[in-house]
């Protein structure tokens, strides 16, 4: 189980990115093109969610000086 601290930043993280969509690419969430097979789309939305669950994995565990969920928009950097 993780402290409620944590879970809070995790939940603060989460509203910033569903704010973020909604006023940047409200198409994404009916487009679904990560969705199609051998995509850049779903290239980038594996490596999204790889880097997503690195800095949840970093937070819980105490190791989140590195972690990208602490940092604010715009999204980070390609070469991150």
């Amino acid at each position: 189980m993780i402290d409620e601290r944590t879970y809070d930043r995790i939940s603060r993280r989460a509203a910033e990115l569903e704010a973020w969509l909604e006023q940047e690419a409200p198409y994404a969430r009916f487009d679904q093109r990560h969705l199609d097979q051998h995509s850049p789309e779903q290239a980038y939305w594996h490596l999204g969610y790889q880097r997503a669950l690195r800095d949840v994995l970093k937070l819980i565990s105490g190791t989140e000086g590195s972690a990208h969920i602490a940092s604010p928009f715009p999204p980070a950097a390609p070469d991150e």
